[in-house]
């Protein structure tokens, strides 16, 4: 483990070997603003940039800040410009550094950024983030999607329409049990009907035969 020292003389030598800010970051672990503290000190540079920005336009600035790794949030709170601004700024900075497809793919899905951030995670957590998954997806993404949204919209129509029906025809199971439940009530009340006349005809019968007899 390195301690304060140890990283300033660190941070020193790798910026006298031409190293990034952003390089000498990941091998430091330091921050940004503090490896700009210890270049600034190392240059005798006491301003906050390292750089004498006071007289220089707020475009300037940002462009600047960028260049040494400052995030959008950062920049819009140290220069006091909206967020709207800040993006632009940062579509230029990407276009001064010969990023001008970036650039432009940002201004294309930057209201679907989140789905697109989500859709990079998934590639890359499943292993699909090469060229060979990259050519399949584009290929069902550009051809094969579409017919394939339009088939599974029409399943989806055909299992509504199946639903219905299975409504319908139990509804309809539902009645012929209602009715088959009345005739039965019916069929019952009948038979107890005739049994009274039976017994009726019977007494009567009995009746007869005694007076007969």
């Amino acid at each position: 483990m390195l301690n304060r020292q140890d990283k300033e003389e660190l941070v020193i030598r790798l910026h006298q070997e031409g190293k990034t800010i952003r390089e000498i970051a990941h091998i430091v672990h330091l921050s940004f603003t503090d490896i700009g503290k210890i270049i600034r000190k190392l240059s005798g540079q006491n301003n906050n940039y390292g750089i004498d920005l006071k007289d220089k336009s707020i475009e300037i600035q940002a462009i600047y800040l960028f260049s040494i790794g400052k995030t959008p949030l950062e920049i819009a709170i140290e220069l006091n410009l909206p967020a709207s601004e800040v993006h632009e700024l940062q579509e230029e900075f990407w276009a001064l550094n010969q990023l001008h497809d970036l650039a432009f793919a940002y201004g294309e899905i930057k209201n679907f950024l989140p789905s697109f951030l989500n859709l990079f995670h998934s590639l890359k957590k499943y292993g699909m983030l090469n060229e060979e998954y990259l050519s399949s997806f584009l290929k069902y993404a550009g051809v094969e999607l579409p017919e394939l949204t339009y088939r599974i919209q029409q399943l989806a129509n055909e299992v509504i329409d199946l639903e219905s029906k299975k409504k319908q025809s139990i509804d309809a199971l539902v009645q012929l049990g209602d009715t088959l439940d009345w005739y039965h009530r019916n069929i019952k009340l009948n038979r107890q009907i005739l049994s009274d006349l039976d017994k009726k005809i019977n007494q009567k019968q009995n009746t007869l035969n005694k007076k007969t007899d």
